[in-house]
This record gives structure tokens, C-alpha cells and sequence, in this order.
């Protein structure tokens, strides 16, 4: 049978019409039931302790996608200046999960040192943690150097500690100028260990009107013995780009920084015979699972044991002994570590468990527990304690309390059967329009496959279309198209919602530098930018070389930008 033309339109005009009324019915469900999945707003910060007039980034993430509309931004005003913002929406599929969410990246600067906070944000009936910042008046080292190109300014918490005591050690390199290639030694230290905390930081920050980029790294470092330790200075090399002359190869730059010296102590001998713990905070906690009233002969309670130290690794801690007690038996587990670094450097934890079995009826006095530390900050001996506690063990045969617990337990659990009822009935209601739309999409597109059509391709670019338009901008110098089509560009090749998270991706000191320079020059009327496109291609293909992974772009390795 031969269709005619206008059958095919009239056919066409009938399964649209179809579609659409599904599609507007499915929607019209799905907005009944909206409120119960409603999406959670968070924050987060790239550094929590800055120095004034210096920069840094706000992440406010929304777990849906978004259309349209924004958090409401105006209570950050009180004390931050808001330079720049971006939204990203991103949608990922990873091993069967799929992950959703909308998020805005701003640039703010505090307007005032001191202890600040920003402000829990609002969006969409949901409100976003508040955050403490602390920001600190800018070092007149920093002041006096200005007029230079680079140089390094050292920070440290302390300038004498003990063997095994923490150190923090801050450094940052500030320039003034567009420069390529950018490296820095790694820090070693004799007869100490070292650890990183986090990535290179690289930010922007003013120093009497005067406009900066900073590189910033951290690090924790303890000594191993005592005496004088020497942290020796960094090297900093790179490329000063001539702005003016997009054929000049630039001029090599190196600076060295000053060593810095710590006056390291001996253990005190005054120090009792146990491990040795020196730190700014240790706090040790236990729980139970079970009340001091409930217990029975013969049936094991679990104790477990947590210790936290400000300062130190977890594996520093010192395993529990605890004293014998007659009328119980202990069968202990093995302990568990870990580590995590913040502004206050490592913060290490143990946790152990122990099984304890009582073997008699009655009252039973469990003993405190106390560990030694050395308190770095007041210099003297402490203590974490573990008050002591009674139990009241009952015979096998006395077990009502239990049996009461069990029932408590068993009403609560139905209380949470049915409170989770409507969100499992929304489930399968979503789920099932989820389907009839899936079997709607399957059958329409059948339908078109079998009749001719023709789709114009004119607005869909190939990745490297992108970068050859990408490397026309940068000849040209064109901030506004460069910035569009890098964002083409990782869109499509990366399925990368921004240039921060581009950024991110590389990790490339070079490429963020320069991106941030275009930035600066477009949203920030910087007079003093060097911006200039042969430096941002030139980056790109240094960063695109160095990761070496990810999909092919026809030529992975950009050619120069003049040939």
C-alpha cells in the first residue's frame, strides 16, 4: 500500500499529538508527587583560612537539575564581595548510577578580617549549611615585596615544637605577571616527614590596589629528632610571556625562597612511661551496645573504644589495655585507623572494639581509662579520660528488661514500615511513567525511522570544528569567543559544564592561570591583565599533552597557534 504525502502528514500530526498529550500527562503526575523528593542545597569552600582582599570559591550544589532561577545570593553581601558566578548543570551514568545536580561556582572576597561565616543560602524551600572562615590581615612581608615580578612569603604556626610534634607550613608564591610553564620543587625536609594537605591552590588576591595571583601548597611536617630542623626554601621556575609581541618566546624566570628554621624539643623527662602523644587536642570516647542495666551472664556486650588526636596519624595511637576485672572476659578486635588533613593539618583517629562477657551476677565496677598526652599549646602534661561505670549484670533467667526493649524496638520499626509506605508508592508511580513514556519515545521513533526525513547537522560541530574555531579566536585575541568556544569545546568533548570544572580536570598550574587571567580581563575590567590568546593556546596543548588520556579529538596534540 502506497501512502501518500499528505497520509504520511496526517499520520505524522496524529502520533505528535499523541506524544505531546502523554508527555504533558506524565508531567502533570509527576508534579503531584514533586514535594516528596524535593532536592538538598550544600556548600562548600576551596579554603576556609584566607588572607584579606584574597579570593576564593563558594560550590552550592543543588541534587536536581535546574531550569531556571538561583539561590538567593544577597545575604552573602554582608561581608563578601561577590566577583564572579557560574552555573553547571551535570548529568552522569556510572556503574548503573545515575547522578544529577545543578551547581553554581562563585568568587568571593571578604570585605573584613576576622572570624566570618557565610550564611546558610536559600533555594527552592531548602537551605545550605553555614561555613566558618577565618581571614587574616595580610603579612607586611608581603607588602614590602610588591614591586617584584614573583616572590615567596612563608608561614608558620610555630617556630618551636617537639619530636613528633606537628608543623604547618604554608607557602605562597605571588607574581604579578603572565608567565607559561610554571613548576615548583617538592619540599623535603631532613630527618622529617612530610605530607602534603591537598593540591596546589592557585587564587587571585589585591596588595595596595594592586592586583596578584598566588600559588599556595600546605604542608604538615614532624621531626624525628630533636635539635635545630631546616626547611629548606623552593624553587619556582617559569616563562614571562611578552604580551606585546605573541612571537616572542618569553624571558626565563627562577627564584629560590629563604630557609626557614624550627628549634625542635627533646621528650620532657617528666613525661610518664607510655607512648608518647604530642598534640593539640586528643579526646577518647566509647559507646556500648547495651545500658549498664541490661546486662546478663553469659551474653557479650560490645564496647568500642574511639580515640581522636589533632596532630597526629592514627597509627601513632596507642592500642587500649584495659585493666582486669573479675566477674568479666574480654575478647578484644583489632584496632582501625584513619587519617584526614584540614586547616589544622592531620587529624588521626583509632577505633577498637572488644567483646566482654560477663561471668557473675551483680554489680560490677568498670574502671576509668586514662591516656597521657603531651598538650603542645600549653606545653604540659594532660590527660583523655574514660569515667569509671558500674554495671548491674542479672542472672540468664532475668531477662524482662530485654523483652520490653524488643518491643519498643518492633513498634518503631513499624512506625517506619508505614512512614516509608507513600515514598514507596510515589516510586512505582514514577517508575511506571517512566515506562510509558520509554514505550511512547520507541514507537514514535520507529514510526519516523520508516518514512524519510532529512535533520540539519549545520549546528552540530565535531569536537576539533571547536578547537579550529577555538585557535581563530585565539589568533585574534578575541577574549569573548575564546571563552565560548573553550566552553564548546569541553562541553563536547568532556561533557564539562564550566571552566572551572575544565580546570579541575587537567589540573594544569598553566591552563587555570590562564584561564583565570581571561577570566579577569572579561569580568573583572583588570587594567593590568596580561591576558593574551597565544598563552591560553599554548596551555591547552601543554595540559591536553600531560594528561595524555581521555577521547580523541582528531589531533590530541594541538599544532602552534602560528605556524
Amino acid at each position: 500500500m502506497v501512502t501518500s504525502p499528505v497520509q504520511k502528514r496526517l499520520i505524522f500530526k496524529k502520533s505528535l499529538t499523541s506524544f505531546l498529550f502523554t508527555m504533558v500527562t506524565a508531567l502533570g503526575l509527576l508534579s503531584l508527587t514533586s514535594n516528596a523528593f524535593a532536592g538538598t542545597l550544600t556548600a562548600n569552600i576551596d579554603r576556609k583560612q584566607i588572607t584579606e582582599n584574597d579570593s576564593f570559591r563558594l560550590f552550592l550544589r543543588y541534587d536536581e537539575q535546574v531550569g531556571y532561577g538561583q539561590p538567593d545570593l544577597t545575604v552573602l553581601k554582608k561581608d563578601f564581595r561577590i566577583i564572579n558566578q557560574q552555573r553547571a548543570n551535570q548529568f552522569r551514568s556510572m556503574n548503573g548510577k545515575t547522578v544529577s545536580y545543578t551547581e553554581w561556582t562563585l568568587v568571593l572576597s571578604p570585605l573584613r578580617t576576622g572570624d566570618l561565616v557565610i550564611p546558610s543560602v536559600s533555594f527552592d524551600g531548602q537551605k545550605s549549611q553555614e561555613i566558618k572562615v577565618s581571614v587574616k590581615t595580610l603579612p607586611n612581608s608581603v607588602k614590602e615585596q610588591i614591586a617584584k615580578e614573583f616572590f615567596f612569603d612563608i608561614e608558620l604556626d610555630t617556630k618551636s615544637t617537639y619530636v613528633q610534634g606537628q608543623v604547618l607550613y604554608t607557602e605562597k608564591l605571588f607574581y604579578t605577571v603572565t608567565h607559561e610553564e610554571p613548576t615548583l620543587s617538592e619540599l623535603k625536609v631532613s630527618n622529617a616527614l612530610v605530607i602534603p594537605l591537598g593540591e596546589v591552590r592557585q587564587y587571585t588576591t589585591t596588595v595596595s590596589g594592586q592586583r596578584m595571583g598566588v600559588y599556595e601548597r600546605r604542608y604538615a611536617i614532624f621531626a624525628e629528632d630533636s635539635g635545630e630542623m631546616i626547611i629548606p626554601g623552593q624553587k619556582f621556575s617559569a616563562n614571562v610571556v611578552n604580551s606585546y609581541n605573541r612571537w616572542s618566546r618569553g624571558r626565563p624566570v627562577s627564584i629560590i625562597a629563604e630557609p626557614t628554621r624550627i628549634q625542635v624539643k627533646a621528650r620532657p623527662a617528666s613525661y610518664p612511661q607510655a607512648p608518647w602523644l604530642p598534640s593539640n587536642k586528643i579526646v577518647i570516647e566509647d559507646r556500648w551496645s547495651k545500658p549498664n542495666d541490661e546486662w546478663q551472664v553469659g551474653e557479650p556486650v560490645t564496647r568500642t573504644i574511639v580515640i581522636k588526636a589533632h596532630g597526629l596519624s592514627g597509627s601513632q595511637l596507642p592500642s587500649m589495655t584495659l585493666p582486669i576485672v573479675d566477674g568479666l572476659k574480654y575478647y578484644p578486635d583489632q584496632s582501625e585507623y584513619n587519617d584526614q588533613s584540614d586547616n589544622l593539618g592531620i587529624q588521626g583517629s583509632s577505633q577498637q572494639s572488644l567483646a566482654i562477657v560477663p561471668t557473675k551476677s551483680g554489680r560490677i565496677l568498670i574502671p576509668e581509662v586514662r591516656i597521657p598526652w603531651w598538650n603542645l599549646e600549653k606545653n604540659k602534661l594532660e590527660y583523655a579520660v574514660l569515667p569509671a561505670q558500674t554495671i548491674q549484670v542479672a542472672n540468664a533467667s532475668q531477662g524482662t528488661k530485654t523483652s520490653s526493649s524488643q518491643n519498643k524496638t518492633t513498634i518503631n520499626s513499624d512506625q517506619v514500615a508505614s512512614a516509608a509506605a507513600p515514598n514507596q508508592s510515589t516510586l512505582w508511580l514514577i517508575t511506571t511513567l517512566l515506562l510509558l513514556i520509554s514505550n511512547m519515545l520507541t514507537a514514535f521513533f520507529l514510526w519516523r525511522k520508516k518514512a524519510p526525513a532529512s535533520i540539519d547537522n549545520s549546528a552540530v560541530r565535531k569536537p576539533n570544528q571547536h578547537l579550529k574555531l577555538l585557535k581563530k579566536a585565539c589568533q585574534d585575541n578575541d577574549a569573548h569567543g575564546i571563552r565560548q568556544h573553550l566552553k564548546d569545546w569541553a562541553q563536547q568533548e568532556y561533557q564539562l559544564g564550566s571552566l572551572d570544572q575544565l580546570s579541575l580536570k587537567f589540573s594544569d598550574i598553566a591552563l587555570t592561570n590562564a584561564i583565570q587571567e581571561l577570566d579577569s580581563y572579561l569580568y573583572q575590567g583588570a587594567t593590568n591583565s596580561a591576558f593574551n590568546g597565544q598563552v591560553l593556546w599554548n596551555s591547552l596543548s601543554q595540559a591536553i599533552k600531560k594528561k595524555g588520556t581521555g577521547k580523541k579529538t582528531g589531533k590530541q596534540d594541538l599544532q602552534p597557534l602560528y605556524q
